[in-house]
């Protein structure tokens, strides 16, 4: 993991900040090169205020056993309203940030944040508001946890893939999905038996979308 400041970044909330605010900050905030896989907060300790600047990050909650659910991801410019909670001491549940993908990622640290978030109402608004998005996320998934069956979820999960070939392992859609691996397994090869998929070795091809629509009453 790098670590460093000084560099030329445009930081979100820079539009309502004064600017000796916003020279403040630009003065302040520290830069990470992370590796996927890297845990950026783990709900046990505030780190700042997180700002991916290129990559992708996973939000996402564990049970006692290690299972894993995957809440939301956030992407280039996002401001994790995660750690913002943290920092208010309003945390709503266990939750982890894990990086998916290599990133670079943005952080200021508490005291600065609380003071800019205190002094500026529109700083407020806009945080209330991407909090409440994020909620509507978390909705969503505790909707398809609670009301749809695995074979509807799973079947979904392979259709809404930008490509028919899903370079996914089976513990990898398990933890996306908030189930057992062997859940996965035994739905995935119930797809294949029917047609609609082929399995390989850490990858999976779609090949009969229309019957798995058919099969598990998707309707896109």
């Amino acid at each position: 993991m790098d670590e460093r400041s000084g560099e030329d970044f445009e930081f979100p909330l820079n539009k309502y900040l004064s600017p000796e605010d916003a020279d403040r900050v630009r003065r302040n905030i520290r830069f990470q090169d992370v590796e996927a896989g890297t845990v950026l907060f783990d709900s046990t300790s505030c780190k700042g205020v997180l700002v991916v600047i290129s990559g992708v990050v996973r939000v996402y909650i564990m049970s006692e056993s290690g299972r894993e659910i995957t809440l939301y991801r956030l992407f280039e410019h996002d401001v994790c309203t995660l750690s913002i909670s943290c920092i208010m001491g309003t945390m709503p549940m266990q939750a982890m940030i894990k990086a998916d993908t290599d990133c670079r990622i943005a952080s200021l640290s508490n005291d600065i944040f609380s003071e800019l978030h205190e002094k500026s109402p529109e700083i407020q608004k806009l945080m209330l508001s991407t909090m409440n998005a994020r909620l509507n996320d978390v909705m969503w998934v505790v909707e398809q946890v609670a009301f749809k069956g695995m074979d509807r979820r799973i079947g979904e999960f392979l259709l809404t893939r930008p490509s028919p070939i899903i370079y996914s392992t089976h513990e990898e859609i398990a933890a996306e999905l908030g189930t057992a691996r062997e859940v996965v397994s035994r739905m995935l090869k119930y797809f294949e038996k029917n047609g609609y998929i082929e399995l390989a070795r850490g990858k999976l091809k779609l090949i009969d979308a229309g019957g798995l629509k058919k099969c598990i009453g998707f309707e896109a």
